[in-house]
């Protein structure tokens, strides 16, 4: 073989022998690293299993959240692990064990659940001294801490203040306990003065009473007879007084007999004239206006109101007029009146009279007043009617009397006063006033009739409570309102 060519095939051989080693190399270092890179791949899967078992990708993402800030030297779980101790100590007050963190939160459920039992306990039995405040998982401790801690302090607050009362009333007490032995010796004092001046009384009562029981027989003696002879002027003054009663009836008797035989000759003179005394003519009329021929030189003022009667014509004795008017304006010799009610039948014309039973031009009339009132017409009499017929006749400067005399002008006589049935033991202890409202009932249908016998007797003219109403120009009036 020609040198140059062996010498080219060893070259080949020697590249052909390099290549295989090489590939060989090549080959077991890839068969190494496939293996190699298997077995990471099976770790990493390992790891990224037991990654996502500790924690989702979501929550790895968000462990600064969850955790919080990682401790020095420690990783997040680790981290965890020392905040889970912390717990696991502040709770049970234990040292953490090496132990399961499902132990932990098992002992750490025992301790809370152990805990609420004793606050309920707790709160049973303080009962109304405290009051829990609750939240979304039962009771709120610490603000039900706070606030029993609140009430604790306005209680001891409260016992300071209690106490610094007590200090004061305990020194009021000592100073009253001095000022009442003071008072006490000062009182013993005077029990002693007034005891000597009792006994010095004493002695002097025994003396008199031996003089009083020397000179008893005698006195009674003197009381005895003095007591016969007003016995005797006492029985003397009854029959005499029978006699003046008996001589008394006998004369009413024959005046009353007398009256008849008078009025059998000469019939009574009409009592009721003077009432139907006309007091003043109507003048003029304009509109609702009536002009009167009286003023202020006759006594006339604001408020005073009239009946108003035909001209030429006695006034009826009813005493109802065709029309009333209240004088409103005043002059010394004229008066203007707005009339309060008329009929347009029977107009008011000029020279119509006009009345008022209690108002005279130059006299105040005297007026006694009894019985009872319906000014409403419910047919109940009223309370105040009485009342307002007084005021009645007092505002138009009539003069109220109690009784019946030859002064007397007119009686205003109301409704009979109704007389109760008497009450029974029962009614009175019901009631005690009801016996005093019995008496007082038949006290005045007594008065009642008695004024009826005297106004015959005196011959004082009688009015009911419509003709008085009629007669003073007031009877529509007061169905609308209270006079002043």
């Amino acid at each position: 073989m020609p040198a140059g060519k062996s010498t080219d095939s060893s070259a080949t051989l020697y590249a052909m022998v390099t290549f295989v080693v090489l590939f060989l190399i090549t080959l077991t270092c890839a068969i190494i690293f496939y293996n190699k890179s298997e077995n990471f791949r099976i770790q990493e899967e390992n790891t990224a299993k037991k990654i996502g078992q500790l924690a989702s990708t979501r929550e790895q993402s968000r462990l600064d959240k969850i955790v919080g800030k990682r401790l020095k030297g420690k990783t997040y779980l680790g981290t965890m692990q020392t905040y889970l101790d912390d717990l696991f100590s502040a709770i049970t007050g234990q040292v953490p064990e090496d132990a399961s963190a499902e132990t932990q939160m098992r002992t750490i459920g025992a301790k809370v659940t152990e805990a609420k039992m004793l606050i309920n306990d707790t709160l049973e039995f303080l009962a109304d001294d405290v009051t829990a405040t609750w939240g979304p998982e039962g009771v709120a401790l610490l603000r039900t801490i706070i606030d029993l801690k609140n009430k604790l302090d306005t209680a001891n607050n409260s016992a300071t203040n209690m106490e610094l009362l007590l200090d004061e009333v305990q020194q009021e007490y000592d100073d009253d306990d001095a000022n009442w032995r003071n008072e006490e010796q000062d009182l013993i004092a005077e029990k002693e003065r007034i005891q000597k001046a009792a006994d010095a009384l004493h002695e002097e009562y025994n003396n008199l009473k031996n003089l009083m029981t020397r000179s008893t027989d005698e006195q009674v003696q003197a009381y005895v007879e003095r007591l016969d002879r007003a016995n005797e002027k006492l029985e003397q003054s009854q029959m005499d007084m029978l006699k003046v009663q008996a001589k008394l009836d006998k004369t009413d008797e024959s005046l009353q007999i007398a009256l008849k035989t008078l009025e059998e000759i000469k019939p009574r003179p009409d009592v009721d004239v003077l009432a139907y005394k006309a007091d003043a003519s109507i003048v003029s009329v304009e509109g609702n206006v009536a002009y009167l021929d009286i003023g202020s030189r006759d006594h006339v003022y604001a408020g005073l109101t009239f009946s108003v009667y035909n001209k030429n014509v006695p006034i009826p004795k009813d005493g109802k007029g065709k029309a009333e008017i209240e004088v409103f304006q005043v002059s010394p010799n004229a008066s203007a009146a707005r009339i309060l009610t008329s009929s347009k039948k029977n107009a008011i014309v000029p020279e119509d009279i006009v009345a008022n039973l209690i108002w005279d031009t130059d006299a105040s009339n005297t007026f006694v007043v009894s019985g009872t009132f319906d000014f409403d017409g419910d047919g109940t009499a009223d309370r105040d009617g009485r009342e307002r017929v007084t005021e009645l006749i007092e505002r138009w400067n009539g003069r109220i009397v109690d009784d019946i005399s030859i002064m007397t002008d007119f009686i205003v006589l109301g409704m009979e006063p109704k007389v109760m049935t008497a009450p029974t033991s029962n009614q009175i202890d019901i009631d005690p006033m009801v016996e005093q409202r019995y008496d007082q009932a038949q006290e005045d249908a007594l008065r009642y009739n008695e004024i009826i016998k005297q106004a015959q007797t005196f011959m004082v003219p009688v009015f009911n409570q419509r003709r008085f109403m009629n007669l003073i120009g007031y009877e529509s009036t007061a169905r609308k309102s209270k006079p002043f």
